[in-house]
């Protein structure tokens, strides 16, 4: 959830059960089978703050079913609150509640629950090392918290920037973006894992939210960038923009203006081959999902998909873009997938407030 919307939302609702594709086909409350769960991603809904009403839908992309609240049906217990995102290691889900400060882990392609990992301030983004060591950024107590994925337990917590974000791991270096929680942070902290401490900070723009690897090894750090003391007006906002950053020598290579003073794109992907970025600019004059290739010069100024979208997920393994549209942070959201191309391919009603995707 970000900073600008926490503000201004009063929400609560109730997670039902429907979808609806290109041909609506409407399901019983089931749980699904193994091979369905292996042909599916999950909808992340980060539910109504302070509602403790998050929720992971499975959609099924092959039938055009999705199963609603798969969580509760599967464990008979409510997931809990703020969904913020999701992982999926090892054959194991890591779904991470930034209000509840937890993570609750489950089979991948069940939805049992496995563990509920606590001892967090607000969890937002979890990557791996390898099938031993995760990582989560911790928003409020401005750290890292490395977990144990074998037992499922937090090993050490690592100081960083103010209100760290997205993560990125290129060799034996962490790569964590400080937006600044309730404040505002530029830089991105840079970690030695065999160390498992903090050997830099790396100013890069203002509010840095989101960081990938692409094809040739290089850093593209998303800067969401200020939004002022008055959060309405654009007078004291700075501007958005991508950094490339050396990861090797840990020095920025590019800085490539985004949008409009008073745009403040948060949230990014990157595809499968790793030489295309999908942002989401939603906010104020040039909303929309923007395609941005890594060899470019400037940032495009016309939209990949037009529109107002609080979400976006990347299916890698179909090569889809997933917008997901909160309508009015009360009622039931909708999600649009989209080919590479742009084409809408079907939308289907999810839970509250979704946020994005996680593939199988």
């Amino acid at each position: 959830m970000t900073k600008k919307l926490m503000f201004n939302m009063a929400l609560g609702a109730i997670v039902l059960l429907s979808a609806c594709t290109k041909d609506p086909i409407n399901t019983t409350p089931t749980i699904p089978t193994e091979d369905l769960f292996k042909s599916g991603v999950y909808i992340v809904n980060e539910g109504g703050f302070g509602s403790s009403n998050a929720s992971i839908d499975l959609f099924n992309k092959d039938s055009n079913i999705l199963f609603s609240n798969i969580f509760e049906a599967v464990n008979n217990r409510p997931l809990g609150d703020v969904a913020q995102s999701m992982n999926i290691i090892n054959n194991k889900g890591y779904i991470l509640l930034n209000g509840s400060a937890k993570i609750e882990v489950i089979k991948a392609f069940n939805a049992q629950s496995i563990a509920t990992i606590t001892g967090f301030s607000s969890p937002r983004f979890m990557v791996n090392k390898d099938t031993l060591r995760g990582f989560v950024s911790d928003w409020v107590s401005n750290t890292v918290k490395e977990i144990n994925l074998v037992n499922n337990t937090i090993t050490r917590s690592i100081n960083v920037g103010s209100g760290p974000e997205g993560m990125c791991i290129v060799g034996n270096k962490l790569f964590v973006a400080n937006c600044g929680a309730y404040g505002l942070d530029s830089t991105i902290s840079i970690i030695d894992l065999t160390t498992n401490t903090e050997t830099k900070k790396l100013k890069v723009g203002d509010a840095p939210v989101a960081i990938y690897a692409d094809a040739n090894g290089k850093l593209w750090v998303l800067c969401r960038g200020a939004y002022g003391d008055d959060f309405n007006t654009t007078d004291d906002d700075s501007e958005a923009k991508f950094v490339r950053v050396n990861p090797t020598t840990e020095s920025i290579e590019a800085s490539i203006q985004i949008g409009l003073k008073g745009d403040h794109p948060d949230k990014m992907k990157m595809n499968a081959a790793k030489n295309s970025i999908y942002y989401l600019s939603s906010y104020n004059l040039l909303p929309g999902i923007f395609k941005f290739n890594i060899t470019d010069a400037t940032a495009p100024t016309t939209a990949f998909v037009e529109g107002y979208f609080y979400g976006i997920g990347y299916d890698k393994v179909a090569d889809e873009v997933y917008l997901a549209d909160a309508v009015d942070f009360k009622q039931r959201g909708n999600v649009y997938r989209y080919s590479s191309s742009g084409t809408l391919i079907g939308s289907f009603q999810v839970g509250i407030i979704p946020n994005g995707i996680q593939e199988q």
